[in-house]
């Protein structure tokens, strides 16, 4: 067996998908490469389908799959990414994959030691980088746009033809790693029927975290906190989803309120147990402004330089839509945004002798990247679109963007 290629993933997870399809891991679902569908196949036919033997196969024998192209990218640059945690997270697991591995690729065992089920796309926002697959909120735009004719809200009803609810009591025992993502967790019944069955059992040891964007804590008379305040010390992870700070915010997140969200951020680090490290989805809007969004973070207090000099916050570069990517900028945008960017990295370091270069280093390698034209008229198009439907103007709110716009006027 190859490691170098090795990813723990598709030994211990599925993940579920808001329409019912299956991919192997949520990172690979821009390829649309599908182990099945719940609405047509049961999870054991899943499992071992031809998609997942292949990708198995593959890894063990030492090629990097194209559809794990994301995390090797960020290895190339980084040495980091999901699939470097994740194997180190489940080593033993590594260790007996020969054991488990026919060789034709089947897995002889079924443990979901890792969750990640998004049995609904219900959400209360419709951030610009999302769409109506994980935001029900989207689905109204997404039709005006002629993107889409589905239903507003997606469910998952039932696997394997037991509610779901069944189907995870059979899994509960032996789970390790629980993603909860979305839509938004925090309104999903479901989120509560696995905490309700985890605390039922004691799993507090379980390793939780969540992608939420700190709308509510509260759904149908339960609170959260009342939940977390019972966790194992380190086995609670909360990734608020922030990108931007005050009208910036609630444009590229719509349905955000900014004082609602900074007061929710404020009274999330009031708990002593958990790991808070906000996920900054981060794109052509707010490249330039890293340096105020981490500005916050600190005058906030997220960040305890004493614990922890490395992993303050996580960034998500989007790479789809691929409109929305830094190549969109112009070559002098970028440049500028560059020496910014290296400059705050050195202030940075001398104000709190913490050094933010490897954080940074991933997005920055993406600014040497060219402009790209096909893709920045694609960006000016979908705006204006998205733009009259909400009744917004982004380069009012964001005015650097209008660089582009500048490069592209008369065509």
């Amino acid at each position: 067996m190859n490691n170098d290629k090795i990813c723990v993933v598709p030994w211990i997870h599925l993940n579920f998908e808001p329409d019912g399809q299956v991919t192997p891991c949520c990172l690979t679902s821009a390829h649309h490469y599908y182990a099945g569908d719940l609405n047509k196949n049961s999870v054991e036919e899943i499992w071992n389908s031809d998609n997942m033997k292949k990708l198995r196969k593959e890894m063990i024998n030492g090629i990097e799959p194209k559809i794990c192209d994301k995390c090797f990218n960020n290895e190339r640059v980084t040495g980091e990414s999901s699939r470097v945690y994740r194997n180190n997270e489940f080593k033993k697991v590594i260790e007996i994959i020969p054991e488990i591995t026919q060789p034709d690729g089947t897995c002889t065992t079924m443990d979901f030691k890792y969750w990640d089920f998004r049995f609904s796309n219900l959400c209360n926002f419709k951030c610009r980088s999302c769409g109506p697959r994980y935001s029900s909120a989207w689905v109204p735009d997404a039709k005006k746009m002629g993107y889409t004719d589905q239903e507003k809200v997606w469910n998952i009803e039932a696997v394997n033809e037991s509610a779901n609810f069944d189907f995870l009591k059979e899994q509960v025992h032996t789970v390790e790693r629980i993603y909860f993502a979305g839509g938004e967790p925090l309104m999903m019944p479901e989120h509560w029927q696995i905490m309700d069955m985890l605390v039922e059992n004691n799993r507090f040891d379980v390793r939780i975290s969540y992608n939420t964007n700190l709308s509510s804590f509260s759904y149908s008379g339960k609170h959260a906190f009342n939940y977390w305040r019972q966790w194992n010390h380190k086995c609670l992870e909360i990734w608020p989803s922030i990108d931007e700070i005050g009208e910036r915010a609630e444009l590229i997140r719509s349905g955000t309120v900014w004082n609602k969200v900074d007061n929710n951020l404020r009274e999330l680090l009031t708990l002593d147990n958990a790991i808070i490290r906000p996920n900054v989805t981060v794109g052509a809007w707010n490249v330039n402004r890293l340096p105020e969004i981490i500005d916050y973070f600190v005058d906030v207090g997220v960040f305890d330089f004493n614990i922890d000099k490395t992993n303050f916050f996580s960034i998500n570069v989007i790479e789809w839509p691929d409109h929305y990517h830094v190549q969109i900028l112009t070559d002098e945008f970028k440049l500028r945004t560059l020496d910014k960017l290296h400059n705050y990295i050195e202030s940075f370091k001398q104000k709190y002798n913490v050094d933010l270069s490897r954080s940074l280093e991933y997005i920055m390698s993406q600014l040497h990247k060219p402009h790209n034209p096909y893709i920045a008229m694609k960006f000016i198009n979908t705006t204006e679109k998205l733009d009259k439907i909400r009744n917004e103007t982004l380069v009012d709110v964001i005015p650097e963007m209008r660089e582009i716009y500048d490069l592209y006027a008369g065509y």
